[in-house]
């Protein structure tokens, strides 16, 4: 090796000069193993050099301690070497201290419990008789595998089940591993001739000091649930199982299983809890603080000069990637990581951090935990305070390859970056932040109404409906009944204290909030019938508590539709949407849905590696729900005509088809190397690209595939698919299926081949079957397969035809349909009465039917209003009845829409109404089918 290898960690660390002085032999040692990076391996070969031994072999006590507190010099001054000489990059560092902490707890782990079962007997689980391990859990950098070079270790011990050892002087197992934990501690971190391994810190432990050393799961699942508090969720985020086995013949895969399920839903919670936002202010404040206030004792060096917790620092963007963690980590598991830097790129590709403050925060920690490691070098201290003195500072620069002002200038700048995106947090996390959480004035939020008077509720009560009375006056009689039935309701009785007099703080902003929409008083009677099916959920109570301006905004949209309310009810998630309203109005972005969801489906994994299909289930239906309602806000304001959101509704359930394939497809297939050869094809509204809000899906599944067992595996996966989207689950139903257009109905196969399919259309199929071809489309799967379709589609579509048997049967057909939706109410139904929109559809089928063979561009599935004008342009109807006709359905479609947010089922309207466009479609009919 090149001297100059060396040279810089020599010339920066006084520690390293001080150990190759006191062993000559080390410098030797480490030009040869400074050669090569700092694996797992090359610790593993260490460890069985220095103990004589195999690596896996149960060392005596003594002699555990000694080998480690060699195996830690080892690695400490080689990655200092490298790192200095610029050859190590930050994941080799962090990872090799890692991968140390990891061999070091599970030798001393083995060590001591030997030593413990020669005496009491090996723990057993009661109910297996199995040999029971203690579990070690990796809290804060150690789990996210990002130790620094003279890092503490933060550990908590658990194991499974109570019990006894088997040994002839038994104990309990709580004794057990309360004296394995505590004999283990020493080996680690009590210093002596050959210095120490690790530090260590059991203070995260449940109870911290005042707390027994080691947990079992149930009473960690106890106090969780309990007792467990927001900066916990931030600890347990990274925790991460320790690999260590000291029994023969165990297996904790089990208590594995266990602790995770425990883990999970503790940091990440599906529903964001709005209670917890003040707790995460408030730690964020005390990491903003606590280094102030020490500076102030210490004149200002530490909040200055520490790069970890000062202004600036590691721990801040720690911080502001955690918290999108917390915050949307439970609804979008890709976010679910231990590892710093991996949880970054994974919010950028969620779209929660732009691509440059991404990249800029990772520049920053980069940076920032070299000068770290940097600084821990020189005396293998745990520092983070960068010297004060201006000599020092410029050595320390030079030992970074730069120069002072290069070292000044880019250490300002970073820690600047990286202190205004702290600042901003909360505003990036889409949640506000506290220095304008409450700036909007328009409704008062319960925070500002005082709920601390001694008045008893009946007191709240009257008051409540005096305030309704006062606003509504003459029109009070419904929102007092609305709110007679909220007070009185068994939700809200059976409410603990703090969340009823959260609720009567509420309910008078909640008729503030109704009282500015363009329907004041039927905005009343919806917000409260939410807030009754909200009630027992307090982190909603919380949430409109605390974002003043999300109540006004709810207020808005329920006071414009009443579909919309219901929705908003029936699926409270998506008031979580309404906290940053300016997103609600971006348009959809498909690709980064359909990357997102499917990196979040990853994740849905079951501690055992398989894939947690309720989770995926649940996850796709919210991510439904989320879209459609993104949708919903823009149509409520305008943005969307009612084609274009038929648009996108029917892209949106295209996704979701795609990716159901991609989950359901390994579920029934045991062949790893096949993929589907199968498509989704698309009829009726989603054929025609309307779909609407509620809409089902007509379906028909397609494949084409060579292999022996084809129909047995693809009806399988028809069957899976139809569950996957229909079954009704926590978070509700995907979509529900129609799946009667495919060949022979109910009685026909569920999945059909692509040849069967073909001669059924060709030879067997009514003439309604071609009529619902025209609005068919692939909409989903194997391309070859979809493009197949379409070209049977085309063949059928253009085939010769008798045009007088064509027009009885639409005729025939049409009349069925009339006799199937019957209206006696005296009003014109817009869908399917005589000048309806049915009237329009059959028109554009008929003369798809008739004149495709000679007129292809009639083939394409463009829709109604296109293909009239296309029809107009091959002089098969007049081109202003094709115009007029147009515009009619088109207006009609979206009077259709506009009944249906306003809750009505049947778009009805007086017979007085839209006389025009229903000339125009009578006009159309007569002049095509007679």
């Amino acid at each position: 090796m090149s001297p100059s290898l060396l040279a810089p960690a020599l010339a920066w660390s006084g520690y390293l000069r001080r150990r190759v002085d006191a062993r000559p032999d080390l410098a030797a040692w480490l030009e040869v193993s400074s050669r090569h990076p700092v694996t797992a391996n090359a610790l593993a070969a260490w460890q069985a050099e220095l103990a004589g031994a195999e690596a896996a072999a149960i060392l005596p006590v003594a002699q555990c301690r000694e080998t480690l507190r060699k195996l830690r010099e080892r690695v400490f001054t080689t990655l200092m070497v490298r790192d200095l000489a610029g050859q190590a990059t930050l994941e080799e560092v962090v990872g090799a201290m890692t991968a140390l902490a990891d061999l070091a707890v599970a030798a001393a782990y083995r060590s001591v419990a030997a030593e413990l079962a020669d005496v009491h007997g090996i723990p057993r689980d009661p109910a297996t008789n199995a040999p029971q391990e203690m579990l070690i859990l990796g809290m804060g950098k150690l789990g996210g595998g990002e130790l620094n070079v003279s890092s503490d270790i933060d550990l908590i011990m658990l194991y499974g089940e109570e019990g006894e050892t088997d040994g002839p002087r038994r104990i309990s197992h709580h004794e057990f591993y309360g004296r394995l934990t505590r004999r283990m501690m020493p080996v680690l971190s009590e210093a002596d001739a050959y210095g120490q391994v690790f530090r260590t810190d059991l203070r995260l432990r449940p109870d911290g000091d005042s707390g027994p050393p080691a947990w079992s799961l149930d009473a960690l699942e106890h106090y969780l649930v309990a007792q467990g508090r927001e900066w916990e969720r931030y600890a347990w985020l990274k925790a991460r199982l320790i690999p260590a086995q000291a029994f023969p013949d165990s297996d904790a895969s089990a208590q594995e299983r266990q602790l995770e399920s425990l883990r999970v839903p503790f940091v990440y919670r599906k529903y964001f809890d709005f209670d917890a936002l003040a707790s995460l202010r408030d730690l964020r404040e005390r990491i903003r603080q606590d280094w102030q206030r020490r500076a102030l004792a210490r004149n200002g060096i530490d909040s200055a000069n520490n790069i970890k917790l000062g202004d600036g620092g590691i721990r801040e963007i720690e911080f502001v990637v955690q918290l999108f963690q917390l915050v949307r980590g439970g609804r979008m598991p890709a976010l679910q990581r231990r590892g710093l830097l991996q949880a970054l790129h994974a919010e950028c590709e969620a779209g929660l951090i732009s691509p440059n403050d991404t990249q800029r925060l990772e520049h920053a920690y980069r940076f920032l935990r070299r000068v770290e490691h940097t600084l821990q070098y020189r005396e293998d201290e745990q520092t983070h305070l960068l010297p004060g003195d201006p000599e020092k500072r410029a050595q320390l620069a030079a030992a970074l390859g730069l120069s002072t002002d290069e070292f000044e200038r880019t250490l300002t700048e970073h820690r600047n970056f990286v202190q205004q995106t702290f600042r901003n947090a909360f505003r990036l996390a889409g949640m506000g932040d506290t220095d304008d959480h409450h700036a909007d004035t328009a409704t008062p939020s319960a925070a500002r109404i005082d709920a601390d008077d001694d008045d008893d509720e009946h007191d709240a009560e009257s008051r409540l409906a005096e305030q309704i009375k006062q606003a509504f006056g003459d029109d009070a009689d419904e929102p007092l009944r609305r709110a007679e039935s909220l007070v009185n309701s068994h939700r809200v009785r059976s409410l603990p204290e703090s969340s009823r007099r959260r609720l009567e703080a509420l309910l008078p902003a909640t008729i503030h909030a109704a009282r500015q929409t363009a329907a004041p008083q039927q905005a009343a009677v919806r917000l409260l019938g939410l807030i009754e099916t909200i009630a027992q959920r307090s982190a909603y109570l919380a949430l409109l508590a605390e974002f003043p301006d999300t109540l006004a905004r709810v207020a808005r949209m329920v006071a414009a539709s009443p579909w919309a309310a219901q929705y908003l009810t029936q699926h409270p998630l998506l008031l979580d949407s309404l906290i940053d309203w300016r997103t609600l109005f971006e348009p959809l972005d498909f690709d980064q849905i359909a990357r997102q969801l499917s990196a979040d489906l990853d994740a849905c994994t079951l501690p055992d590696g398989e894939p947690d299909i309720e989770q995926q289930m649940n996850l796709m239906r919210d991510v439904q729900r989320q879209a459609s309602f993104q949708l919903l806000a823009q149509d409520l304001e305008g943005q969307l005509t009612v084609e274009a959101l038929g648009d996108q509704l029917s892209a949106l359930a295209d996704m979701l088809l795609a990716e159901t394939i991609q989950r359901v497809w390994p579920l029934v297939n045991k062949d790893p190397d096949a993929s589907p050869k199968f498509a989704i094809i698309a009829y009726g509204k989603l054929g025609g690209k309307e779909l609407g809000y509620a809409s089902d899906l007509d379906l028909v599944f397609l494949f084409d595939d060579p292999r022996e067992d084809a129909l047995e595996i693809y009806a399988k996966l028809g069957r899976r698919m139809t569950s996957w989207l229909s079954t009704m689950t926590s978070s509700g139903r995907l979509y529900e299926t129609d799946l009667r257009l495919r060949p022979d109905g109910d009685a026909g196969l569920l999945a059909v081949s692509v040849e069967a399919f073909e001669q059924y259309q060709l030879q067997h199929a009514w003439p309604w079957e071609h009529q619902a071809l025209t609005r068919a489309r692939y909409a989903a799967g194997d391309t070859t397969v979809g493009a197949r379709f379409e070209r049977i589609r085309a063949d059928v579509l253009v085939q010769p035809r008798d045009t007088a048997k064509l027009r009885d049967d639409v005729l025939a057909m049409r009349d069925k349909i009339s006799a199937g939706h019957p209206n006696t109410s005296g009003n014109f139904d817009l869908k399917h009465d005589r000048g309806g929109m049915v009237d329009v559809e059959f028109v554009t089928q008929y003369l798809v039917l008739c004149h495709a063979a000679t007129h292809r561009v009639l083939v394409n599935n463009l829709g109604n209003i296109a293909l009239l004008r296309l029809a107009s342009e091959a002089s098969l109807i007049p081109a202003d009845l094709a115009q007029r006709a147009g515009d009619a359905y088109r207006t009609l479609r979206r009077g259709q829409h506009q009944l249906r947010l306003q809750g009505i089922e049947k778009a009805r309207v007086p017979q007085d109404q839209l006389p025009e466009e229903r000339a125009a479609v009578t006009a159309l009919w007569r002049t095509v089918l007679g």
